[in-house]
């Protein structure tokens, strides 16, 4: 089963006061390897704490007051390696969707730490810290073994910041995907039913909850990556008839899976992004499943992310798909008898 695996945070790091430190805050600060997290909460790590390090560590240290502290919206979709990269512009206009209501607020909120109180209110004056009560849906544990709000409400949390067809991405992975942290499983694929009735149980009229309400209509798995959800859905927009996601095929006792396929014409398409030519390995098993599927008389083309940016591009690989489609219905076609018309 395909996995997301949550981000990689390191040893976890101990936070004590300045005298636990056992030195008077003036002192710590002169030190480079110490850094202050909250008023009295020091920290000693060589690197610069990222943003999800140090959302963990000011969590645990808000939570000792027993206030039901989670980690939510874009801090816990980050930290668990969700798709919700910023969005480069073009794909809204192409696919004519409304821009995001607080779009330009995405960068200010990837690097703010969002926490979700449960039980007592808490409050917090920490720079880059956003306070908010939890929508209540049911936990998750992450690395570090923080607490963090259910994927769907940090989706919904998020929701105001990203592109429609990023929310779409992410519940494609909710429904495709393992997710697991630090080697052990913390969610297991939901069903859209069971996405469906998350959403049910959060405020039917808040706009967030509405938008990903919207995006829910264009789920479809098993979808393995975000530009694989891009892929689809500008194809649908472009006037091509609906496609598998990762459709199996069997191959000489064994399935090779196109990213996305229409199985009765034999045509399919292969995403290939940055991880097919950072890894010398991974490209060079897609290139032989390509040739695979085209030894057993399957029309495929490899898209790269120009082909559908650049407008002559895109023509172009329409163009091909509509070809290779039409082709391949007109040959079923000739290929069935005709059917006897009754009297």
């Amino acid at each position: 089963m395909r996995t997301l695996e949550a981000m990689d945070l390191g040893p976890k790091l101990t936070v004590l006061s300045a005298r636990e430190w056992e030195r008077r805050p003036r002192d710590l600060r002169r030190r480079p390897y110490m850094q202050q997290l909250a008023r009295g909460a020091w920290v000693r790590s060589a690197e610069p704490l990222n943003v999800q390090q140090q959302s963990v560590l000011l969590r645990d240290h808000l939570d000792q007051h027993r206030s039901q502290v989670a980690i939510t919206g874009l801090t816990a979709l980050v930290m668990l390696n969700f798709p919700v990269d910023h969005a480069y512009g073009w794909e809204e206009r192409l696919l004519r969707h409304p821009s995001a209501p607080r779009a330009r607020e995405f960068v200010a909120r990837s690097n703010t730490t969002h926490l979700a109180w449960n039980g007592t209110r808490i409050a917090s004056n920490q720079r880059l810290t956003r306070v908010s009560e939890t929508l209540g849906l049911p936990e998750i544990v992450g690395p570090w073994d923080c607490p963090l709000t259910h994927p769907m409400e940090a989706l919904v949390v998020a929701a105001p910041v990203l592109p429609l067809w990023r929310i779409t991405a992410c519940l494609d992975a909710l429904i495709s995907l393992r997710v697991l942290a630090e080697g052990r499983t913390v969610m297991e694929p939901l069903t859209v039913d069971q996405l469906t009735d998350l959403l049910n149980q959060l405020p039917p009229r808040a706009q967030s909850v509405v938008r990903v309400r919207q995006a829910m209509a264009l789920v479809q798995g098993p979808t393995i990556s975000a530009m694989e959800t891009l892929l689809r859905l500008v194809l649908l927009n472009c006037g091509l008839p609906p496609m598998e996601s990762n459709f199996p095929v069997m191959m000489g006792g064994k399935y090779v899976y196109p990213d996305l396929a229409w199985p009765e014409d034999m045509v399919a398409l292969e995403y290939n992004g940055r991880p097919h030519w950072e890894d010398g390995k991974a490209y060079g098993d897609e290139n032989y499943r390509i040739q695979r599927l085209r030894d057993h008389g399957w029309q495929v083309r490899v898209v790269v992310i120009d082909d559908l940016r650049d407008p002559k591009r895109r023509r172009e690989l329409l163009q091909w798909l509509f070809h290779h489609l039409d082709s391949a219905r007109a040959k079923r076609c000739q290929s069935q008898p005709p059917r006897l018309r009754g009297r």
